[in-house]
């Protein structure tokens, strides 16, 4: 008995003779590793903070952001001044600023995400960048609710629908048919009321027989668009994998619904607590070589924010075959509108015999820097996220290629951001570098 005793007093934790629960246990050792990983102080990093690109994303952000400040990445606190509440409720790479948790926090604890807040996750739209870095370039550029931002690459509208989260009114363009929809719907989104949302299992099911039969009307071109969305969403995630087909078709289509009212509640108790004033966007289907045709457009922007596609490495318009087979949109117009993919010989041998398309690709998207030059201000910013690509085995530098074409046309150059692409060891591309410019006055 007595080596039983020993043995047992030898194996408790807390000095007694106890054996401790399962919750004693795990409530220790969090304590403890907390200890090790939650910063000390009252400005403290976020738990996001992956990368040492996102530092550098964190320095230039409190430069437009604070009137003074200094960062300590190795106990990842900061010490700032300035307006308080503006900082928290506009910086993205923060947990708490003087010790009150960010909105961007709230954003993340209540969507249980980084960057599928609001309605950023309406539609899995293949090419989109994150709207953390949407928020970062905002806020690096000092914009505000005086500002407009331009996206002439828009897809499926991540940089507008961020401005507008913000309060900070934007313009974007596209060539292409869904993401105009994808981009007026999250618009809109931000300014309906829930109850426009109030539908009964009956008439989901109601709509969704309707759009499979093709008779889907609806007098609100909101609801309308919407519903097909949810439609397109099913149908794609049943031909992508068999995980849903327990579900089946129906309670997939009700189950994308209820995430949607699910978002806007959660957006709404945002709106609410941090006195949100979101703003529009106005959203228009135009191809960004053919911008100077749309007069108004010249000097009106403040900022430039955007990602032109990769063509050769990602099949954007694939990806929609069942939306627009459905919406009896032409495919092959779309991807002929796509930069790279018109047909011109006369310039395939002036990049260093790179392949045709690709030469072609160049040669458009120097034009589009020309012509997103011709729309800014004096003094406007610009950002581009671009990547390299690897196309037939050889390494496109289509960053560096970038850089020059800015360059030539007459922005003068201000940093460049290299931000891997974490898990991406099997992508054409590895991660993407974010230019900045700015349109010297």
């Amino acid at each position: 008995m007595s080596n039983l005793k020993q043995t047992n007093e030898q194996m408790t934790m807390f000095g007694t003779n106890d054996f401790p629960s399962y919750e004693e246990i795990l409530e220790k050792y969090a304590k403890e590793f907390s200890n090790y990983v939650i910063p000390k102080g009252e400005t403290i990093f976020g738990f996001w903070m992956q990368t040492l690109a996102d530092l550098e994303f964190l320095d230039l952000e409190l430069q437009g952001l604070t009137e003074y400040y200094k960062l300590d990445p190795i106990n990842r606190i900061v010490d700032l001044e300035g307006d308080v509440n503006f900082i928290k409720n506009r910086v993205a790479h923060l947990e708490k600023v003087k010790g009150e948790t960010t909105l961007y926090t709230d954003l993340v604890d209540k969507f249980g995400d980084t960057n599928a807040y609001a309605f950023h996750n309406l539609y899995p739209y293949k090419g989109k960048f994150y709207p953390r870095l949407v928020r970062t370039l905002i806020n690096v550029f000092n914009l505000n609710n005086d500002s407009l931002i331009f996206d002439p690459f828009n897809g499926s509208g991540t940089t507008t629908h961020e401005a507008s989260f913000m309060g900070i009114k934007s313009f974007g363009i596209d060539v292409t048919k869904m993401g105009i929809i994808l981009s007026e719907l999250k618009n809109e989104l931000l300014f309906i009321q829930p109850e426009k949302l109030n539908y009964s299992i009956k008439d989901l099911q109601s709509i969704l027989k309707d759009i499979e039969e093709r008779k889907w009307k609806h007098p609100d071109p909101f609801i309308y668009k919407l519903m097909l969305t949810i439609y397109f969403d099913t149908i794609d995630a049943f031909v992508r994998t068999t995980r849903y087909n327990r579900k089946g078709k129906e309670g997939l289509f009700f189950e994308k619904f209820n995430y949607i009212k699910e978002c806007l509640h959660k957006t709404c108790e945002i709106k609410e607590k941090y006195k949100l004033k979101f703003e529009t966007s106005e959203i228009m289907e135009k191809d960004v070589l053919e911008l100077p045709s749309v007069i108004k457009l010249k000097e009106r922007f403040d900022a430039c924010i955007t990602s032109p596609p990769y063509y050769f490495s990602i099949d954007y318009v694939g990806k929609d075959k069942i939306a627009y087979d459905y919406l009896n949109v032409d495919m092959k117009k779309i991807e002929s509108k796509y930069l790279g993919m018109k047909n011109n010989d006369l310039i395939k041998n002036q990049y260093n015999g790179l392949p045709p398309k690709v030469a072609q690709y160049y040669e458009d998207l120097k034009n589009s820097i020309n012509n997103i030059f011709w729309a800014l201000k004096p003094g406007g910013k610009l950002a581009i996220i671009i990547g390299d690509s690897t196309v037939n085995g050889k390494k496109i530098p289509t960053t560096i290629s970038t850089k020059k074409f800015c360059e030539e046309v007459g922005f003068k150059f201000l940093k460049l951001i290299f931000n891997p692409l974490l898990g991406a060891r099997n992508r054409a591309i590895r991660g993407e570098s974010v230019i900045i410019f700015e349109k010297e006055v």
